[in-house]
């Protein structure tokens, strides 16, 4: 036979070779491995960290060809989070379809109120007996400590998130661990939860508030601090443009805002009449001290809160205080105003 001949039949034999391989790592099956039957996806993972661990768990041979089938399958979005049982042999055709329609798993809820801050949460859920509170404030930091966060996770999320953005602030995640209810796996980590948060947030602030904020000419983060003030201040929906335009109104006018609850927030106390020695602590967050708004927000707003500060009424109202029955009273003048503090505050 020629040379000529030899090298087509080489070239040949490769390709049947290379064929083969690639049949293998595509359609063969794979044997699984007793420690690897159960298949866990945590929540939020993508294909590529989900196709990293099943390489790590010796489950599948190569990444690139994994990837190929599940695009080819338009699988991309489908996978579930939760357990899988895994047969001893199964085919990486057999696996995505299993991964994406056969999940077990055990849910609970959890529920996040509106205006909570960072230590209601972290009571809450070791009240619920799920993470000790020094947990969850070693992830999202210590409201007033600066650094306190964990910044690799951090980084992380602001990777996930449009509204998050990488900052130096203390309890960086304040104000974006959106209140709601949460339908979360028993096993859940406590960064699978913080993680869920965020990005419930990033989506319940539409693109539509996103750019009232940008046509108003305001940082959003200011926004954002604003409506966690009047979530703390207002308990009733209806009042809190109110207060929304009362509060920017000072700020523009280079008038303390005077709220409790910034001041309540740092020194991690609720009460309604605070001290002449707690009105002088030096903090940022002491409104009263400081004509400006405090550095992070004091807690978690709800949407309703975050529409009030973004779209405040139009009043000549300057001053209000609350009832001990949760009524809003306001005042156009200081002298009203303290008509109604002897009226309604004695």
């Amino acid at each position: 036979m020629s040379k000529t001949v030899y090298i087509s039949i080489a070239i040949i034999l490769i390709a049947i070779i290379a064929v083969t391989n690639v049949s293998r790592q595509i359609f063969g099956e794979v044997d699984v491995p007793e420690q690897s039957r159960e298949f866990v996806i945590e929540q939020g993972k993508s294909v590529k960290q989900i196709t990293n661990t099943l390489i790590e768990e010796d489950l599948i041979k190569s990444d690139f060809w994994f990837r190929v089938q599940v695009w080819l399958k338009g699988k991309q979005g489908g996978f579930l989070a939760g357990r899988f049982e895994l047969p001893e042999n199964i085919s990486q055709s057999e696996l995505i379809k299993l991964l994406t329609t056969e999940a077990k798993q055990e849910t609970r809820e959890i529920k996040i109120l509106e205006g909570w801050g960072i230590r209601d949460i972290a009571i809450y859920f070791e009240n619920l007996g799920m993470f000790q509170q020094e947990e969850f404030t070693e992830l999202v930091g210590l409201p007033g400590f600066f650094g306190s966060a964990d910044n690799d996770f951090f980084t992380e999320l602001t990777g996930q998130s449009r509204l998050l953005v990488s900052r130096t602030a203390a309890a960086p995640y304040e104000g974006y661990l959106f209140p709601d209810t949460y339908e979360i796996f028993t096993d859940s980590s406590l960064k699978d939860i913080i993680r869920k948060m965020v990005i419930n947030f990033d989506s319940k602030v539409t693109q539509d508030l996103r750019d009232e904020a940008a046509r108003q000419e305001k940082n959003f983060y200011k926004v954002l601090i604003m409506a966690s003030i009047i979530e703390a201040e207002v308990p009733n929906e209806e009042d809190r443009a109110i207060v929304s335009d009362i509060f920017w109104s000072r700020l523009e006018s280079g008038v303390a805002l005077q709220s409790d609850a910034t001041l309540n927030y740092i020194i991690g106390g609720d009460s309604p009449a605070l001290t002449l020695e707690q009105l002088e602590i030096d903090s940022a967050y002491n409104s009263y001290k400081y004509r400006e708004l405090p550095p992070t927000p004091i807690g978690n707003p709800g949407i309703s809160a975050i529409r009030a500060a973004l779209y405040p009424a139009d009043t000549d109202y300057f001053y209000f205080l609350s009832t001990p029955e949760g009524e809003t009273i306001f005042s156009r003048t200081l002298q009203e105003h303290n008509i109604a503090k002897n009226k309604y505050l004695r």
